[in-house]
């Protein structure tokens, strides 16, 4: 076997608030990539994942530092490496590729100013020699017309074509190491596949290792030889992907894997979430981080940290050991327990019809004479029962959220019939678009950025209840415990303000502010496609409860097509602004009829390692 081409040794990084208390946020983590290899970094937010990737070239942000441990790059310890030597390696020895790219990319510049000043900052001085490579990049990484499109700025492209532009950012050096950050979280199935496939391509063709951080188990599968996972800031399982995987030695890692949506569950599935949240690492001081949440726990697990060791089952050189961070088998006999088998929700037949929509249309005009116009809906058609779940997937562009707005009303359509409980709200006067927007509620994708930061939980979902004139003051006050509650949420936390939340408690408001005003069809935009694999599945199971409990109809938005079929009654399918397939949940996804659906199911990420699961034969290949 090869020599470690990057060798992290007993890694710590701390913290320090304005009050001088330190936080470890990475504690004691080692691990190895060797030149051509792929490594997965795997758990929830808060883990250390993203961390541990920015202390690799000491880019912490604010009081952030290494305080133990070192970095070794090919025998160089970068963690004890001056600003010179450091300025040498960023981008040209290991590259980064960011999480948002519509963020990481500066919205002034275009796509070929941001890689002429990579490619500067990598010594190539001559101007034209910059501008051909530059377009030679954006071709590497699959953008069509690369040289038209160095003109462009970020919001000229997709999110899938943004990320592109990133990951050819870090190609301009060449490096030898590829770092990259959940580089296909809320992207569409068949962006996401070809993103892999790409990272895939340039690691078999260069020779590049790639350090991929992502809470995708299907991506996990799909890309990486082996598999790291973090919890509380440490590592506590490692080994190949298909032993973790398919026979993981950690609670935790069972547990993230019984929280998965599979394909291949039915309709009606219930998602497996791990109790309780991530701790506050703050507060850590001995033990294992994992025993409040741990079926297994032990006392001498709350006061000990248990030995990261092998598994007796593995160990050569050349087929390394899986290591879990679990007392021994010897003298831990209990058994890891198995992951549940999925159960079905007892779910009510839906009833009458609420919500029918008839040939929407929908066109955005470009601005200027020049300005370019795009049909979001064209001749889109589809009813909604009570308590039913349509489900609507397809990829960006497709149309799916501007339909959403369109039956929420807030965007007007330009054609088409839209019916509630048989009444005709097309183009309802002021004073009926009013309770029709009382009745059809909205929860968005990002629930921070949908939650006003200076108000108050409390304010937060108390505000549908000012504008729709719902109660006086102490029955706002009663109505906001009882939604927080419904939520899952502490009444008590009403005080609070958005960001002392993680992101499922902020999605949990944002469901709590859409329940206020008692509608009747609520309309989920991506409610859970940033979310790790335990939130979503909380979310989705509250979802389900809420549906059953207050008769709700949904409409669920997703690229995620397992979370889809799970939670959905039927499924609708969105291809260039029309609905291309629709039909009950389990039928579209098992035997589908247009070549679009059966290209984002070929494309959709399996958790279960390739060579441990029959491959279902749809072609891969989008439809133009």
């Amino acid at each position: 076997m090869t020599d470690p081409l990057l060798e992290v040794r007993g890694l710590d990084v701390e913290f320090t608030a304005p009050d001088g208390a330190v936080t470890r946020a990475v504690r004691d983590v080692s691990f190895t990539l060797r030149r051509g290899e792929t490594l997965a970094v795997v758990g929830e937010s808060g883990s250390g994942k993203s961390t541990t990737a920015l202390a690799l070239l000491r880019m912490l942000p604010g009081t952030g530092r290494v305080t133990g441990g070192s970095v070794l790059l090919d025998g160089r310890d970068l963690a004890a490496a001056g600003e010179d030597e450091l300025w040498q390696v960023r981008g040209a020895r290991i590259g980064m590729i960011f999480q948002d790219p519509m963020t990481a990319l500066n919205p002034v510049l275009t796509a070929g100013a941001h890689l002429d000043e990579a490619l500067r900052a990598h010594g190539t001085a001559d101007r034209a020699a910059r501008r051909a490579r530059a377009a030679e990049l954006l071709g590497l990484v699959g953008i069509p017309d690369p040289e038209r499109r160095l003109a462009d700025h970020p919001h000229q492209f997709s999110g899938g074509q943004r990320q592109r532009i990133l990951i050819a950012m870090a190609l301009a050096a060449e490096p030898d190491v590829l770092v990259a950050d959940e580089p296909t979280t809320a992207l569409d199935a068949t962006v996401q596949d070809q993103i892999l496939t790409l990272l895939g391509e340039l690691n078999r063709t260069t020779g590049t290792a790639l350090l991929l951080i992502t809470h995708n188990m299907g991506v996990v599968a799909r890309s990486c030889e082996r598999v790291l996972v973090m919890y509380g800031g440490t590592v506590v399982e490692d080994g190949p992907t298909a032993e973790v995987l398919t026979r993981p030695r950690h609670p935790y890692t069972a547990g993230l894997l019984a929280a998965v949506p599979r394909l291949s569950s039915p309709s009606g599935t219930r998602l497996t979430g791990i109790p309780g949240s991530p701790p506050d690492l703050a507060l850590l001081t001995g033990g294992c981080a994992f025993a409040e949440r741990c079926a297994l726990v032990e006392e001498r697990c709350r006061v000990k940290t248990p030995p990261l060791v092998a598994s007796a089952a593995r160990g050569s050189s050349e087929d390394p050991a899986v290591r879990a961070a679990c007392w021994p088998a010897a003298e831990h006999p209990a058994p890891l327990p198995a992951a549940p088998a999925p159960a079905r929700v007892d779910r009510p037949r839906p009833g009458a019809v609420v919500l029918a929509a008839e040939s929407l249309r929908k066109t955005y005009r470009g601005r200027g004479p020049r300005g370019r116009s795009v049909t979001a809906l064209d001749d889109v058609s589809l009813t909604l029962a009570a308590g039913e779940t349509l489900g609507i997937v397809g990829e960006s562009g497709s149309g799916k959220s501007t339909l959403a707005r369109v039956l929420a009303h807030a965007h007007p359509s330009d054609g088409g019939t839209l019916r509630l409980d048989g009444a005709d709200v097309t183009r309802p006067a002021r004073r009926e678009l009013h309770a029709v927007r009382r009745r059809v509620q909205l929860v968005f994708q990002d629930p921070y950025a949908s939650l006003n930061p200076r108000m108050t939980v409390g304010e937060i979902v108390a505000e549908p209840l000012h504008a729709f004139g719902i109660g006086d003051r102490a029955g706002r006050e009663r109505r906001v415990g009882e939604l927080l509650r419904l939520v899952g949420l502490d009444p008590a936390a009403a005080d609070r303000r958005p960001r002392s939340f993680s992101g499922g408690q902020r999605q949990r408001i944002g469901i709590a502010r859409a329940l206020a005003p008692e509608p009747t069809v609520l309309i989920c935009d991506e409610p859970v496609s940033a979310l790790d694999v335990s939130v979503q599945a909380q979310i989705v199971g509250l979802l389900t409860d809420l549906q059953r409990d207050l008769g709700l109809a949904l409409v669920f938005i997703a690229h995620d097509l397992a979370v889809v079929r799970q939670v959905s009654h039927r499924i609708a399918v969105m291809h260039r602004g029309r609905i291309v397939e629709t039909g009950d949940a389990d039928e579209v996804c098992e035997r589908p009829a247009d070549p679009y659906t059966r290209a984002l199911l070929a494309a959709a990420p399996d958790p279960v390692p390739a060579g441990a699961r029959p491959r279902t034969p749809h072609s891969a290949e989008v439809p133009a």
